[in-house]
């Protein structure tokens, strides 16, 4: 993110002592110029800097429009990857947690039972691209080597 000296962003790092001088992460020298509004007040004092934060975060968070597309076929490709992330989310959480069920079974017999079937989501997340196919087989290897473990 780049800060622009006078943008909200700017003033909220100077207010918690975060910009030049204060040992912060940009170099001496690189801000310059007064502290305007109610920040200024901020400062000198980089504890209630942090303070300001902890009371005021909705100030200090990144402001994102819902989307900056011009064009109606531009808008619809939002819409559509804003479906997918969502759908692909909801897959792989799903995937996670029928993994954490098969890793807390502790009978041979129902771990096998589970185990194709997860290893089917797996292949279906890395068939989607969700996840890479080596972490796939990753997963697969890891889950099957600690089935056969159960089954000594």
């Amino acid at each position: 993110m780049v800060l622009q000296p006078g943008s909200v962003y700017f003033l909220a790092y100077r207010a918690a002592g975060l910009a030049a001088g204060s040992g912060g992460p940009w170099p001496e020298g690189r801000f310059r110029g007064p502290v305007f509004g109610v920040f200024g007040l901020f400062s000198k004092i980089s504890f209630a800097g942090a303070l300001f934060f902890m009371v005021f975060p909705y100030l200090c968070r990144p402001k994102f429009l819902e989307h900056m597309a011009n064009h109606k076929a531009t808008q619809k490709d939002v819409r559509q990857a804003g479906k997918r992330r969502e759908r692909n989310k909801y897959y792989g959480k799903t995937t996670r947690n029928a993994i954490r069920d098969l890793k807390e079974v502790k009978e041979n017999k129902e771990a096998g039972e589970a185990l194709p079937k997860v290893a089917s989501m797996i292949d279906k997340l890395a068939k989607k691209g969700i996840i890479h196919k080596n972490k796939a087989a990753n997963l697969k290897r890891k889950l099957t080597k600690k089935v056969n473990a159960l089954a000594k």
